[in-house]
């Protein structure tokens, strides 16, 4: 941070203060204060040059202190925190239009929200830190601007938004992300790039249309049942079975463009990332295969690692000198595209544009757009050197003085920011797609799920975490809570085929207010886990309205969400994780309740508002196993244990 006069203002926290602009330099800073409603503050930034031309904005962070107050746990975009962030476990927010959202929320053990913080800068990055102060028992924290190199600017405002209300963290989190929504869709606050001759930065407003409909129905992916070991043949083969068991799209993923087989290190080292050209022995004729999985009924779409060149890829040659930074290791070499250059924008473009058009596809998954970033060494987990020839000679040198590139000048790029211009690189790209099939989808993947970038997406889906049930009921119900209209999908379903049916439905179950994709081979399905994938399918077709567009209401953040609901005018949804949980089977005045056992526990407990009608008893595969109309109405209590079978599900009339 370099020195100056630190800037302070009275908070609903208590005191705030400014750090960072430089005494005698060009810039001033000023803070204010807006309070809309009792327990809301809006602390307004305001940066300016002093002699109103364009300068290099300096590193500025705004710290103050927040009572804990009972929280007992910490929520970020990426991760919930089982606890609160101790000085060695600091919570740390870095985001940008390409990584992340800026969010940050105490909660407590009520599941109610202590304290939400957002902020209003959505495109360039923003770092939030929260820690604990041992030595002041409260929470420290900072919110931190321009942090990496951005555009010269003579002016600048940004909001920091504190909500210190005492309400459902599910309530307080949404309103914050539409907060967010709201001034992320005024492109007042930016400025583009004096030498910039392509298209102005603006954000997009694609995300006002309503979310398509195949959007919103199960996809199948060949990711976990394949990986690169995928042909034509299994593609439609997979795509007429998924048909008949309730998908609507099929997602091709990688595995179908050209490799180098002979080369050792698994498929980032054989793949020829940069060229996308189908592997004719396996997808001699692309434009056949999308032909023949929509002729089974499905929307078909391909896999691309947007930002990844090879250099066993002939666009090596072309493009290597024009990339972020760059991966050695073994027998791997790839690197990442500079989006700044706009060459590289028009190329990327392009590219995706004609995969569209010549082979009629109907989606694309845009995977890595969060590899679009500066680096200057390599992660200390991850296998290789890491070069960045865009950086300054002493810097690169620095990174990896044995691997050193010159540095490409800087009078090729028309942006100093890349998250800036990783947003005008999805304009060009959501443009070359439309022009190509104006109903093309679009899946972007958690990790790049903020308000700048969304919009461009027609589908939201969880990170990788194959196999882990709990991790992606977390991760979609955080997405749930932050992506607005868009439709959010689950990572993709594996699961033990070996396992029994009730098993291998809680994958399913995880995701239940999510859309489900499956990526198991259907043909190898032991039968009971055949009929529990088609139950459990046609159960979510004939609820997805219920599910996707009914009022959401996770519980309990801070113990991983043990019970969610999707409450609607005439039914409820209901699915229990954690046994022991008490579920309202019946909420809002709906007629009708529905409540998923996503445990392994043979039964649930309930309850209910008045004595019901009847109570419907299903097993994992959809055959009924019990009707008690009269169970509860012999009890004085409306709470009651109900023999729900593991995996199963009960239906409950009012």
């Amino acid at each position: 941070m370099q020195g100056g006069t630190d800037i302070a203002i009275e908070t609903i926290l208590g005191p705030a203060a400014l750090a960072g602009i430089p005494e005698g330099g060009p810039w001033r800073a000023s803070l204010a204060s807006v309070r809309p409603e009792e327990g809301i503050e809006e602390i307004v930034l305001s940066l300016e040059t002093e002699d109103g031309a364009p300068h290099a904005p300096p590193r500025v962070a705004l710290a103050m202190h927040a009572p804990v107050r009972g929280a007992v746990a910490c929520w970020t975009p990426q991760h919930v925190h089982f606890e609160m962030p101790l000085p060695w476990t600091q919570a740390r927010v870095g985001a940008n239009a390409a990584r992340d959202l800026p969010l940050y929320a105490n909660v407590g053990p009520d599941g109610a929200a202590r304290l939400v913080l957002a902020v209003s800068e959505c495109v360039r990055r923003v770092a939030i830190r929260g820690v604990v102060d041992e030595f002041r028992a409260d929470e420290a924290l900072e919110v931190a601007f321009f942090t990496e190199p951005e555009d010269a600017l003579s002016r600048y405002s940004a909001r920091i938004r504190l909500d210190t209300r005492l309400r459902p963290f599910a309530l307080a989190l949404g309103e914050a992300s539409r907060w967010l929504d709201a001034h992320a869709s005024t492109p007042s606050t930016f400025s583009t790039p004096s030498t910039s001759s392509t298209l102005p930065f603006t954000l997009s407003t694609l995300n006002s249309a309503e979310p398509p409909e195949a959007a919103r129905r199960p996809w199948y992916s060949t990711w976990y049942s394949y990986h690169q070991n995928v042909a034509a043949d299994a593609v439609v083969a997979e795509a007429r079975a998924a048909r008949r068991l309730g998908m609507r799209g099929l997602l091709l993923d990688a595995g179908w463009m050209k490799s180098r087989p002979e080369v050792p290190g698994g498929w980032m080292a054989e793949a020829r990332f940069g060229d996308w050209t189908p592997d004719p022995r396996k997808f001699p004729d692309m434009r056949a295969v999308s032909r023949a999985v929509r002729a089974e009924g499905l929307a078909f779409g391909l896999w691309f690692a947007l930002p990844f060149v090879s250099r066993h890829a002939s666009a090596w040659r072309k493009w290597h000198d024009r990339t972020l930074w760059i991966r050695r290791g073994g027998a791997s070499e790839w690197g990442i595209l500079d989006p700044r250059f706009p060459e590289v924008r028009a190329h990327l473009a392009s590219l995706v544009g004609r995969a569209t058009r010549e082979w009629e596809l109907d989606a694309l998954k845009l995977d890595f757009i969060d590899s679009f970033e500066l680096r200057t060494s390599a992660p200390a987990n991850a296998p290789g050197a890491l070069i960045a020839p865009n950086l300054p000679q002493e810097a690169a040198e620095r990174s990896n003085p044995r691997a050193f590139e010159p540095e490409v000048p800087s009078g090729g790029r028309d942006f100093v920011s890349v998250p800036r211009a990783v947003v005008a690189l999805m304009e060009e790209v959501s443009a070359a797609i439309r022009a190509a099939n104006p109903d093309a989808l679009v899946e972007f993947r958690q990790g790049y799920v903020g308000p700048a970038i969304r919009p461009f997406g027609s589908m939201m889906r969880a990170s990788d975490c194959p196999s882990c049930i709990a991790t992606n009921r977390i991760k979609t119900v955080d997405l749930r809570l932050t992506s607005g209209a868009t439709p959010v999908h689950g990572d993709m379903l594996e699961w033990d085929l070996g396992a029994s049916a009730e098993d291998a439905a809680l994958q399913l179950l995880a995701t239940l207010f999510a859309v489900p994709q499956v990526s198991v081979r259907l043909a190898e399905l032991p039968p009971r886990h055949r009929a529990m994938l088609r139950f459990w399918l046609r159960f979510w077709n004939a609820h997805h309205a219920t599910l996707l567009g009914a009022p959401f209401r996770p519980l309990h953040p801070e113990a991983a969400y043990p019970v969610v609901a999707a409450a609607g005018a005439k039914e409820t949804v209901t699915a229990v994780y954690q046994s022991g949980a008490v579920a309202d089977a019946l909420q809002d005045g709906a007629a009708t309740g529905y409540v998923a056992n996503a445990t392994a526990a043979p039964g649930l407990t309930i309850r209910l508002p008045s004595p019901p009608r009847s109570l419907e008893l299903f097993d994992c595969t959809g055959r009924k196993v019990a009707a008690r109309p009269s169970l509860v109405a012999r009890r004085s209590s409306l709470v009651t244990d109900v023999p729900v079978p593991p995996s199963g599900l009960l239906l409950v009339r009012r």
